[in-house]
Protein backbone atom coordinates (compact mmCIF):
# COMPACT_ATOMS: atom_id res chain seq x y z
CA UNK A 1 0.00 0.00 0.00
CA UNK A 2 1.41 3.36 -1.03
CA UNK A 3 1.83 6.13 1.54
CA UNK A 4 0.40 9.59 0.95
CA UNK A 5 2.00 13.03 1.01
CA UNK A 6 4.53 14.63 -1.29
CA UNK A 7 7.40 14.01 1.14
CA UNK A 8 6.45 10.49 2.15
CA UNK A 9 7.51 7.39 0.28
CA UNK A 10 7.26 3.65 0.52
CA UNK A 11 10.99 3.41 -0.15
CA UNK A 12 13.88 5.84 -0.37
CA UNK A 13 16.84 4.31 -2.17
CA UNK A 14 20.17 6.02 -1.55
CA UNK A 15 22.23 5.47 -4.71
CA UNK A 16 20.91 5.54 -8.27
CA UNK A 17 23.35 3.13 -9.91
CA UNK A 18 23.31 -0.62 -10.50
CA UNK A 19 22.49 -1.55 -6.90
CA UNK A 20 19.59 0.86 -6.52
CA UNK A 21 17.81 1.15 -9.85
CA UNK A 22 16.66 -2.48 -10.33
CA UNK A 23 14.92 -2.42 -6.94
CA UNK A 24 13.40 0.96 -7.79
CA UNK A 25 12.05 -0.48 -11.04
CA UNK A 26 10.45 -3.52 -9.48
CA UNK A 27 9.03 -1.63 -6.49
CA UNK A 28 7.57 1.09 -8.71
CA UNK A 29 6.07 -1.54 -11.01
CA UNK A 30 4.38 -3.03 -7.94
CA UNK A 31 2.78 0.32 -7.17
CA UNK A 32 5.19 1.58 -4.54
CA UNK A 33 6.06 5.24 -4.27
CA UNK A 34 9.86 5.23 -4.68
CA UNK A 35 12.51 7.93 -4.48
CA UNK A 36 16.08 7.51 -5.74
CA UNK A 37 18.55 9.92 -4.13
CA UNK A 38 22.08 10.38 -5.45
CA UNK A 39 24.64 13.10 -4.83
CA UNK A 40 25.91 12.91 -8.43
CA UNK A 41 23.75 13.45 -11.51
CA UNK A 42 24.03 10.84 -14.28
CA UNK A 43 25.83 9.87 -16.36
CA UNK A 44 28.92 9.56 -14.20
CA UNK A 45 31.90 7.24 -14.28
CA UNK A 46 33.01 5.06 -11.39
CA UNK A 47 35.72 2.52 -10.73
CA UNK A 48 34.49 -0.69 -12.31
CA UNK A 49 35.57 -3.67 -14.40
CA UNK A 50 32.38 -3.07 -16.47
CA UNK A 51 32.32 -6.83 -17.23
CA UNK A 52 28.94 -8.50 -17.67
CA UNK A 53 28.63 -12.27 -17.86
CA UNK A 54 25.65 -14.05 -19.47
CA UNK A 55 23.61 -14.18 -16.25
CA UNK A 56 23.78 -10.41 -15.91
CA UNK A 57 23.14 -9.76 -19.59
CA UNK A 58 20.00 -11.85 -19.24
CA UNK A 59 18.90 -9.72 -16.28
CA UNK A 60 19.52 -6.51 -18.22
CA UNK A 61 17.44 -7.86 -21.09
CA UNK A 62 14.67 -8.86 -18.68
CA UNK A 63 14.64 -5.36 -17.15
CA UNK A 64 14.57 -3.67 -20.55
CA UNK A 65 17.92 -1.91 -20.04
CA UNK A 66 19.84 -3.88 -22.66
CA UNK A 67 17.37 -2.90 -25.37
CA UNK A 68 17.87 0.77 -24.45
CA UNK A 69 21.65 0.37 -24.62
CA UNK A 70 21.58 -1.43 -27.96
CA UNK A 71 19.37 1.27 -29.45
CA UNK A 72 22.21 3.77 -29.03
CA UNK A 73 25.41 1.70 -28.90
CA UNK A 74 27.05 -1.32 -30.46
CA UNK A 75 27.47 -3.97 -27.77
CA UNK A 76 30.43 -6.22 -28.53
CA UNK A 77 29.72 -9.77 -27.35
CA UNK A 78 32.94 -11.70 -26.72
CA UNK A 79 34.30 -15.04 -25.58
CA UNK A 80 36.33 -15.39 -22.37
CA UNK A 81 40.04 -16.16 -22.70
CA UNK A 82 42.42 -16.60 -19.79
CA UNK A 83 46.09 -17.49 -20.10
CA UNK A 84 47.95 -18.22 -16.87
CA UNK A 85 51.70 -18.75 -17.03
CA UNK A 86 51.32 -19.69 -20.68
CA UNK A 87 48.37 -22.10 -20.30
CA UNK A 88 45.34 -20.76 -22.18
CA UNK A 89 41.67 -21.66 -21.81
CA UNK A 90 39.22 -19.99 -24.19
CA UNK A 91 35.57 -20.39 -24.98
CA UNK A 92 31.99 -19.30 -24.64
CA UNK A 93 29.60 -19.85 -21.73
CA UNK A 94 26.76 -22.27 -21.21
CA UNK A 95 23.81 -20.12 -22.34
CA UNK A 96 21.82 -18.16 -19.77
CA UNK A 97 18.69 -16.51 -21.08
CA UNK A 98 19.97 -16.94 -24.63
CA UNK A 99 23.41 -15.41 -23.96
CA UNK A 100 26.54 -17.54 -24.37
CA UNK A 101 29.02 -14.66 -24.52
CA UNK A 102 29.89 -11.79 -22.21
CA UNK A 103 30.19 -8.07 -22.81
CA UNK A 104 31.86 -5.00 -21.35
CA UNK A 105 29.58 -1.99 -21.06
CA UNK A 106 31.00 1.04 -19.32
CA UNK A 107 29.15 2.55 -16.40
CA UNK A 108 28.37 5.90 -18.12
CA UNK A 109 26.32 3.81 -20.56
CA UNK A 110 24.97 1.10 -18.24
CA UNK A 111 23.91 3.22 -15.27
CA UNK A 112 21.77 5.74 -17.22
CA UNK A 113 20.00 2.90 -19.05
CA UNK A 114 19.00 1.28 -15.77
CA UNK A 115 17.98 4.66 -14.38
CA UNK A 116 15.73 5.36 -17.38
CA UNK A 117 14.03 2.01 -16.87
CA UNK A 118 13.37 2.88 -13.22
CA UNK A 119 12.04 6.34 -14.12
CA UNK A 120 9.78 4.86 -16.80
CA UNK A 121 8.37 2.52 -14.13
CA UNK A 122 7.47 5.53 -12.00
CA UNK A 123 10.41 5.99 -9.63
CA UNK A 124 11.14 9.60 -8.70
CA UNK A 125 14.69 10.99 -8.55
CA UNK A 126 16.59 13.62 -6.61
CA UNK A 127 20.14 14.35 -7.81
CA UNK A 128 22.82 16.58 -6.31
CA UNK A 129 21.43 15.75 -2.86
CA UNK A 130 23.47 14.27 -0.01
CA UNK A 131 21.95 12.12 2.69
CA UNK A 132 23.39 13.31 5.98
CA UNK A 133 21.15 11.59 8.50
CA UNK A 134 18.52 8.95 9.10
CA UNK A 135 15.17 9.24 10.78
CA UNK A 136 15.38 6.50 13.36
CA UNK A 137 18.29 4.45 14.70
CA UNK A 138 17.47 1.26 12.79
CA UNK A 139 16.67 -0.76 15.91
CA UNK A 140 13.55 -2.65 16.95
CA UNK A 141 12.71 0.16 19.34
CA UNK A 142 13.48 2.89 16.81
CA UNK A 143 13.24 1.66 13.19
CA UNK A 144 14.57 3.70 10.30
CA UNK A 145 11.69 5.69 8.89
CA UNK A 146 13.34 8.06 6.43
CA UNK A 147 16.37 10.19 5.58
CA UNK A 148 17.65 13.69 6.23
CA UNK A 149 19.22 15.59 3.34
CA UNK A 150 22.10 18.03 3.57
CA UNK A 151 19.64 20.91 3.30
CA UNK A 152 17.93 19.69 6.46
CA UNK A 153 14.91 18.41 4.57
CA UNK A 154 13.39 15.27 6.03
CA UNK A 155 11.92 12.62 3.75
CA UNK A 156 9.84 9.92 5.38
CA UNK A 157 9.80 6.36 4.11
CA UNK A 158 8.71 2.94 5.28
CA UNK A 159 12.02 1.54 4.01
CA UNK A 160 15.45 3.06 3.40
CA UNK A 161 17.70 1.03 1.08
CA UNK A 162 21.39 1.86 1.07
CA UNK A 163 22.69 1.20 -2.44
CA UNK A 164 25.49 3.73 -2.10
CA UNK A 165 28.62 1.69 -2.59
CA UNK A 166 31.60 0.44 -0.65
CA UNK A 167 31.95 3.66 1.39
CA UNK A 168 28.26 3.68 2.24
CA UNK A 169 26.77 6.71 3.97
CA UNK A 170 23.79 4.64 5.12
CA UNK A 171 26.10 2.02 6.66
CA UNK A 172 28.11 4.75 8.40
CA UNK A 173 25.00 6.40 9.80
CA UNK A 174 23.85 3.03 11.15
CA UNK A 175 27.26 2.46 12.75
CA UNK A 176 27.81 -0.85 10.96
CA UNK A 177 31.23 -2.49 11.15
CA UNK A 178 33.02 -4.45 8.44
CA UNK A 179 33.24 -8.19 9.13
CA UNK A 180 35.01 -11.22 7.58
CA UNK A 181 37.53 -8.95 5.90
CA UNK A 182 39.91 -10.24 3.22
CA UNK A 183 42.74 -8.71 1.19
CA UNK A 184 44.47 -9.61 -2.05
CA UNK A 185 47.94 -8.62 -3.21
CA UNK A 186 47.46 -6.64 -6.41
CA UNK A 187 46.41 -3.09 -7.12
CA UNK A 188 44.92 -2.18 -10.49
CA UNK A 189 45.65 0.44 -13.13
CA UNK A 190 43.35 0.95 -16.10
CA UNK A 191 42.66 3.12 -19.08
CA UNK A 192 40.42 3.44 -22.14
CA UNK A 193 41.33 3.71 -25.81
CA UNK A 194 39.53 3.99 -29.12
CA UNK A 195 40.87 2.52 -32.34
CA UNK A 196 42.65 -0.55 -30.95
CA UNK A 197 42.68 -3.72 -33.08
CA UNK A 198 39.39 -5.61 -32.97
CA UNK A 199 39.13 -8.75 -30.87
CA UNK A 200 36.26 -11.09 -30.12
CA UNK A 201 37.65 -12.05 -26.72
CA UNK A 202 37.78 -10.72 -23.18
CA UNK A 203 41.46 -11.51 -22.66
CA UNK A 204 43.26 -12.06 -19.36
CA UNK A 205 46.98 -12.77 -19.37
CA UNK A 206 48.45 -13.77 -15.99
CA UNK A 207 52.22 -13.81 -15.44
CA UNK A 208 54.23 -14.01 -12.23
CA UNK A 209 54.54 -10.21 -12.05
CA UNK A 210 50.87 -9.35 -12.54
CA UNK A 211 48.05 -9.53 -15.06
CA UNK A 212 46.56 -7.79 -18.10
CA UNK A 213 42.90 -7.56 -19.08
CA UNK A 214 42.14 -6.37 -22.61
CA UNK A 215 38.63 -6.24 -23.96
CA UNK A 216 36.43 -4.24 -26.28
CA UNK A 217 33.72 -2.24 -24.52
CA UNK A 218 30.78 -0.66 -26.35
CA UNK A 219 31.21 0.85 -29.81
CA UNK A 220 34.89 1.42 -30.65
CA UNK A 221 36.03 1.72 -27.03
CA UNK A 222 38.46 -0.73 -25.40
CA UNK A 223 39.58 -1.13 -21.81
CA UNK A 224 43.00 -2.20 -20.55
CA UNK A 225 43.45 -3.21 -16.91
CA UNK A 226 46.76 -4.09 -15.30
CA UNK A 227 47.09 -6.02 -12.04
CA UNK A 228 50.24 -4.58 -10.47
CA UNK A 229 52.36 -4.33 -7.36
CA UNK A 230 50.64 -1.76 -5.11
CA UNK A 231 53.69 0.53 -5.29
CA UNK A 232 53.17 0.94 -9.03
CA UNK A 233 50.03 3.02 -8.50
CA UNK A 234 51.90 5.88 -6.84
CA UNK A 235 52.86 9.17 -8.48
CA UNK A 236 51.17 11.87 -10.51
CA UNK A 237 49.32 11.47 -13.82
CA UNK A 238 52.44 11.56 -16.00
CA UNK A 239 54.25 8.98 -13.87
CA UNK A 240 51.22 6.67 -13.87
CA UNK A 241 51.02 6.95 -17.65
CA UNK A 242 54.70 6.00 -18.02
CA UNK A 243 54.34 3.13 -15.58
CA UNK A 244 51.27 1.75 -17.30
CA UNK A 245 52.77 1.85 -20.80
CA UNK A 246 56.06 0.41 -19.56
CA UNK A 247 54.40 -2.54 -17.85
CA UNK A 248 52.52 -3.46 -21.03
CA UNK A 249 55.81 -4.68 -22.53
CA UNK A 250 55.49 -7.81 -20.36
CA UNK A 251 52.41 -8.86 -22.35
CA UNK A 252 53.60 -7.93 -25.85
CA UNK A 253 52.82 -11.33 -27.42
CA UNK A 254 49.12 -10.76 -26.59
CA UNK A 255 49.03 -6.98 -26.73
CA UNK A 256 51.53 -4.88 -28.69
CA UNK A 257 52.14 -1.60 -26.81
CA UNK A 258 52.69 0.10 -30.19
CA UNK A 259 48.94 -0.21 -30.77
CA UNK A 260 48.40 2.55 -28.21
CA UNK A 261 50.09 5.05 -30.52
CA UNK A 262 47.68 4.22 -33.33
CA UNK A 263 44.66 4.56 -31.11
CA UNK A 264 43.19 7.47 -29.15
CA UNK A 265 43.41 7.42 -25.37
CA UNK A 266 40.19 8.49 -23.64
CA UNK A 267 41.07 10.13 -20.33
CA UNK A 268 44.07 9.42 -18.17
CA UNK A 269 45.27 6.30 -16.40
CA UNK A 270 43.20 5.56 -13.32
CA UNK A 271 44.22 3.46 -10.34
CA UNK A 272 42.55 1.31 -7.70
CA UNK A 273 44.98 0.98 -4.78
CA UNK A 274 45.09 -2.35 -2.99
CA UNK A 275 43.71 -0.73 0.16
CA UNK A 276 40.56 0.22 -1.78
CA UNK A 277 39.97 -3.39 -2.82
CA UNK A 278 39.74 -5.13 0.55
CA UNK A 279 36.65 -7.24 1.03
CA UNK A 280 34.06 -7.34 3.77
CA UNK A 281 30.52 -8.13 4.82
CA UNK A 282 28.29 -5.81 6.80
CA UNK A 283 25.00 -6.59 8.50
CA UNK A 284 22.59 -6.63 5.59
CA UNK A 285 19.27 -5.54 7.00
CA UNK A 286 17.41 -4.34 10.06
CA UNK A 287 14.18 -2.60 11.08
CA UNK A 288 13.29 -0.30 8.20
CA UNK A 289 16.56 -0.59 6.27
CA UNK A 290 18.77 -2.76 4.07
CA UNK A 291 22.14 -2.51 2.32
CA UNK A 292 22.41 -3.61 -1.31
CA UNK A 293 25.49 -4.33 -3.42
CA UNK A 294 28.90 -3.08 -2.33
CA UNK A 295 27.35 -1.24 0.61
CA UNK A 296 26.76 -4.55 2.36
CA UNK A 297 29.30 -6.90 0.79
CA UNK A 298 32.39 -6.23 -1.32
CA UNK A 299 34.39 -8.75 -3.34
CA UNK A 300 37.69 -8.14 -5.05
CA UNK A 301 36.96 -6.95 -8.62
CA UNK A 302 39.36 -9.50 -10.10
CA UNK A 303 36.47 -11.89 -10.86
CA UNK A 304 34.17 -9.03 -11.97
CA UNK A 305 31.17 -10.01 -9.85
CA UNK A 306 30.21 -6.63 -8.39
CA UNK A 307 27.61 -5.61 -10.99
CA UNK A 308 26.02 -9.06 -10.93
CA UNK A 309 25.84 -9.02 -7.12
CA UNK A 310 24.32 -5.56 -7.09
CA UNK A 311 21.59 -6.34 -9.63
CA UNK A 312 20.68 -9.72 -8.15
CA UNK A 313 20.53 -8.41 -4.59
CA UNK A 314 18.49 -5.41 -5.74
CA UNK A 315 15.92 -7.61 -7.45
CA UNK A 316 15.80 -9.98 -4.48
CA UNK A 317 15.12 -7.14 -2.03
CA UNK A 318 12.30 -5.86 -4.22
CA UNK A 319 10.78 -9.33 -4.48
CA UNK A 320 10.86 -9.82 -0.70
CA UNK A 321 9.39 -6.38 -0.01
CA UNK A 322 6.54 -6.90 -2.45
CA UNK A 323 5.78 -10.38 -1.11
CA UNK A 324 2.94 -11.23 1.21
CA UNK A 325 4.89 -10.46 4.39
CA UNK A 326 6.89 -7.41 3.19
CA UNK A 327 9.89 -8.70 5.13
CA UNK A 328 13.63 -8.80 4.49
CA UNK A 329 14.23 -11.49 7.10
CA UNK A 330 15.72 -13.81 4.49
CA UNK A 331 17.84 -11.31 2.59
CA UNK A 332 21.13 -11.58 4.47
CA UNK A 333 21.10 -15.38 4.33
CA UNK A 334 20.40 -15.18 0.57
CA UNK A 335 23.25 -12.72 0.06
CA UNK A 336 25.76 -14.76 2.04
CA UNK A 337 24.80 -18.05 0.38
CA UNK A 338 25.18 -16.49 -3.06
CA UNK A 339 28.63 -15.21 -2.04
CA UNK A 340 29.75 -18.60 -0.70
CA UNK A 341 33.09 -19.61 -2.27
CA UNK A 342 32.91 -16.70 -4.72
CA UNK A 343 34.03 -14.22 -2.04
CA UNK A 344 37.23 -16.12 -1.24
CA UNK A 345 37.83 -16.95 -4.90
CA UNK A 346 37.87 -13.28 -5.86
CA UNK A 347 40.82 -12.73 -3.55
CA UNK A 348 42.61 -15.85 -4.79
CA UNK A 349 42.35 -14.26 -8.25
CA UNK A 350 43.89 -11.07 -6.88
CA UNK A 351 47.13 -12.70 -5.77
CA UNK A 352 50.31 -12.98 -7.82
CA UNK A 353 50.63 -16.30 -9.64
CA UNK A 354 52.92 -18.77 -7.89
CA UNK A 355 54.33 -21.16 -10.52
CA UNK A 356 54.42 -24.05 -8.03
CA UNK A 357 50.64 -23.94 -7.63
CA UNK A 358 49.21 -21.95 -10.52
CA UNK A 359 51.05 -23.82 -13.27
CA UNK A 360 49.78 -27.32 -12.35
CA UNK A 361 46.25 -26.01 -11.90
CA UNK A 362 46.04 -24.20 -15.22
CA UNK A 363 47.94 -26.92 -17.08
CA UNK A 364 45.30 -29.31 -15.82
CA UNK A 365 42.49 -26.90 -16.62
CA UNK A 366 43.63 -26.53 -20.22
CA UNK A 367 43.90 -30.31 -20.60
CA UNK A 368 40.35 -30.78 -19.27
CA UNK A 369 37.79 -29.00 -21.52
CA UNK A 370 34.98 -29.72 -19.06
CA UNK A 371 36.92 -27.96 -16.30
CA UNK A 372 37.52 -24.97 -18.57
CA UNK A 373 33.79 -24.78 -19.27
CA UNK A 374 33.06 -25.08 -15.57
CA UNK A 375 35.41 -22.15 -14.88
CA UNK A 376 33.53 -19.92 -17.28
CA UNK A 377 30.19 -21.02 -15.89
CA UNK A 378 31.35 -20.24 -12.36
CA UNK A 379 31.92 -16.67 -13.51
CA UNK A 380 28.31 -16.55 -14.72
CA UNK A 381 27.26 -17.93 -11.31
CA UNK A 382 25.90 -21.22 -12.61
CA UNK A 383 28.53 -23.15 -10.62
CA UNK A 384 30.74 -22.64 -7.57
CA UNK A 385 34.53 -22.42 -7.89
CA UNK A 386 35.46 -24.97 -5.23
CA UNK A 387 32.57 -27.41 -5.39
CA UNK A 388 32.38 -27.54 -9.19
CA UNK A 389 35.63 -26.30 -10.74
CA UNK A 390 38.66 -26.73 -8.50
CA UNK A 391 37.42 -29.92 -6.89
CA UNK A 392 39.60 -32.09 -4.66
CA UNK A 393 39.57 -34.85 -7.28
CA UNK A 394 40.74 -32.52 -10.04
CA UNK A 395 43.40 -30.84 -7.92
CA UNK A 396 44.80 -34.21 -6.81
CA UNK A 397 44.88 -35.39 -10.41
CA UNK A 398 46.47 -32.22 -11.75
CA UNK A 399 49.16 -32.05 -9.08
CA UNK A 400 49.93 -35.76 -9.29
CA UNK A 401 50.79 -35.25 -12.97
CA UNK A 402 53.69 -32.96 -11.97
CA UNK A 403 56.80 -34.92 -10.92
CA UNK A 404 58.03 -32.17 -8.58
CA UNK A 405 54.70 -32.19 -6.73
CA UNK A 406 54.93 -35.91 -5.82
Amino acid sequence: MTVGGSNKYDAVIVGARVAGTPAATRLAQAGWKVLLVDREPPPGDTLSTHALFPNTLARLAELGALERIESRHRVNYVEYAIRTLGYEATGSFTPVGGFDRMAVITRPVLDPALLKVAAAAGAETRFGEKVTGLLGAGTDADPVRGVVLGSGEEIEARWVLGADGRVSTVARLLGLEKERQLAGEMAFMFGYWRGLPPTDQFKIDVIEEGSLVWSPAEDDLSILILGVDPLATRGGPAEKQRTFVGLLDQYSDWFDPAWLQRGEQVGGIRVAPETMLRGFFRQGTGPGWALIGDAGHFKNPSTAQGISDAIEQSLHVAAELTGQEESLAGFEAYRDERAREHYEWSFDFARFANPDTAAPIFRGLVADPEAGQNLRDALSRQLRPKEDVFTKERLNRWFSAVPSAR
